[in-house]
C-alpha cells in the first residue's frame, strides 16, 4: 500500500465511509418457509407498541413484541435471540428499505441502489438475511446468502497508505474531518476561468403534490427559451414523479435512473443540447462531461433544477456543479417540498407549517430552513463515522490481545 490517488475524494472518504468495506463468502441458505414466517410475524407487529425505530433507525422489539415473537414457533429448533434477530431484519425490510429508493426490482431480482451515486451497486447485497427478506417481500425468489468473512473501515484502510491524496470540487467544509481522520490537508485550487453560475430562485412547497407541477411549469418556461435542463431528484420514485409531471404538460424529456442506466454516458453527454430536458437521480452521470452546444450557450447555458434535499450541502454542490463549467454560462434553481425526509426528521411541525404559509418565503428564511436539517444530518453522519472507526479500532485491539494471549 504505497500510494493512493482518489477521485471524488469526499464521496469515497466521507459519504461512503459510514459503512465498512466487507469481504463476504457463501453461507448456508435460510429456508424460504423460515423467511416467510419471519415476514408474517413482522407484519403482525405494530410500531410503537411492539417495536420502535430509534435515532439510528434500527428496529427494536419491546417487551410486548418479544412476547409475540416468542409465540412464533418456526420448524426446527431456533434460539429465541436468533428468532428476534430474524424478525428485526424482517421489520427493517418492511419499514426501512423502500423500492425505487434503496433498491430496484428488475428481471426478477433485487438490485441495491447506491445512495451516493444513484447507480446500481453491482455485486452488492445486504447481509444477515436482509437481502433475502426484501426479495421475498417483493415476490422474488431468494438468492444465495452471504456472510461476512472480513471487514475494515474506509478510515483504517486508507490510513495504511504511505502516500494518500485525492481531489474533488466539493471538499470545502470537510477540512476538519479529513485532517482529524486521515491526516490530510486541503489545498484550494482556483478555477481556471471565473464562474458564471447564477442562482435564480430557492423555493419551498408544502408537499410533493405542489412541488412537481411547479417544477414542470418552471421547466416549460425554460424549455420555450431553448435552454437545456437537468432536473435532479433523490430517488427513482422521485424521478418517475418528475417525469409524470413533465409528460402531463407535454414536455419531451429523458429519464436517467437506476432502471435506465445502460446508456448513462450518452444521455448525460447530450444534456447540453438546446431545449433538451434530462431528469436524473442523485449524481447519475457524474464523470461524463456535459458539452454545451453553441446555441444553448447563447441562450444562457445549462439550467439545473435541484429537487432533492441532500444529506450534505456538498452533495447539493456536486449536482449544481454540472452547470456553468469551464467559464460557461449557466444557472440553477432549488425547488423542495417540506414533506421530504430531512425536513420531517429535523424541523418541528410548526416550522414546516410556517414555511408552507410564507409564499414566497424570504430568501434568508428559505436558506435557513434548507440549511438547518442538512447541518444536523451532517453532524449525525460525522458521529456515525467516528463511532464506526472507534468500534473498528476496539475490535482490532481485542483481536490483537487474543492473538498475544494464544501465543
Amino acid at each position: 500500500l504505497c500510494m493512493a490517488l482518489i477521485d471524488e475524494a469526499d464521496v469515497v472518504l466521507l459519504d461512503e465511509a459510514r459503512v465498512p468495506l466487507v469481504l463476504s463468502q457463501p453461507a448456508p441458505a435460510l429456508a424460504p418457509d423460515l423467511l416467510a414466517g419471519a415476514l408474517a410475524c413482522a407484519r403482525a407487529l405494530r410500531r410503537g407498541r411492539d417495536f420502535t425505530l430509534g435515532e439510528d433507525r434500527l428496529p427494536r422489539l419491546t417487551d410486548d413484541g418479544r412476547a409475540l415473537v416468542a409465540a412464533w414457533r418456526p420448524a426446527g429448533a431456533m434460539p429465541s435471540r436468533q428468532r428476534e434477530d430474524l424478525v428485526a431484519q424482517a421489520l427493517a425490510a418492511l419499514h426501512l428499505y423502500s423500492r425505487d429508493r434503496d433498491y430496484v426490482v428488475r428481471d426478477g431480482t433485487v438490485a441495491i441502489v447506491d445512495a451516493a451515486s444513484g447507480r446500481i451497486a453491482a455485486g452488492r447485497v445486504w447481509s444477515r438475511g436482509l437481502h433475502q427478506l426484501i426479495e421475498l417481500k417483493e415476490g422474488c425468489p431468494p438468492s444465495a446468502r452471504n456472510t461476512t468473512a472480513a471487514q475494515i473501515t474506509y478510515q483504517r484502510f486508507f490510513r495504511r497508505y504511505l502516500r494518500l491524496g485525492g481531489m474533488s470540487g466539493t471538499l470545502a467544509g470537510a477540512e476538519a474531518e479529513l485532517a482529524a481522520t486521515y491526516g490530510m490537508a486541503m489545498v484550494r485550487i482556483a478555477p481556471r476561468l471565473p464562474s458564471r453560475r447564477r442562482l435564480q430562485q430557492r423555493t419551498l412547497y408544502a408537499d410533493a403534490a405542489a412541488l412537481w407541477p411547479a417544477m414542470a411549469r418552471r421547466a416549460a418556461v425554460l424549455h420555450r427559451a431553448g435552454r437545456p435542463l437537468l432536473i435532479g431528484t433523490a430517488t427513482v420514485a422521485d424521478s418517475d414523479a418528475a417525469a409524470r409531471a413533465l409528460a402531463a404538460i407535454g414536455l419531451p424529456h429523458v429519464v436517467l435512473n437506476a432502471r435506465h442506466d445502460q446508456a448513462e454516458a450518452d444521455v448525460v453527454a447530450r444534456a447540453g443540447e438546446p431545449a433538451r430536458i434530462t431528469v436524473a437521480t442523485s449524481m447519475a452521470g457524474r464523470g461524463t462531461d456535459i458539452r454545451l452546444a453553441a446555441d444553448a450557450a447563447a441562450r444562457g447555458g445549462l439550467h439545473v433544477i435541484l429537487c432533492q434535499h441532500n444529506a450534505a450541502r456538498r452533495i447539493d454542490r456536486q449536482f449544481i456543479g454540472r452547470t456553468a463549467r469551464n467559464g460557461e454560462p449557466g444557472s440553477h434553481d432549488t425547488l423542495l417540498s417540506l414533506d421530504m425526509p430531512l425536513f420531517r426528521r429535523y424541523l418541528p411541525r410548526w416550522w414546516r407549517a410556517l414555511a408552507a404559509r410564507r409564499r414566497p418565503a424570504p430568501a434568508w428564511f428559505a436558506r435557513l430552513t434548507i440549511a438547518v436539517p442538512q447541518w444536523l444530518e451532517e453532524r449525525r453522519h460525522r458521529a456515525l463515522r467516528r463511532q464506526l472507526l472507534r468500534a473498528d479500532l476496539r475490535r482490532e485491539r481485542d483481536l490483537d490481545f487474543c492473538r498475544r494471549t494464544a501465543s
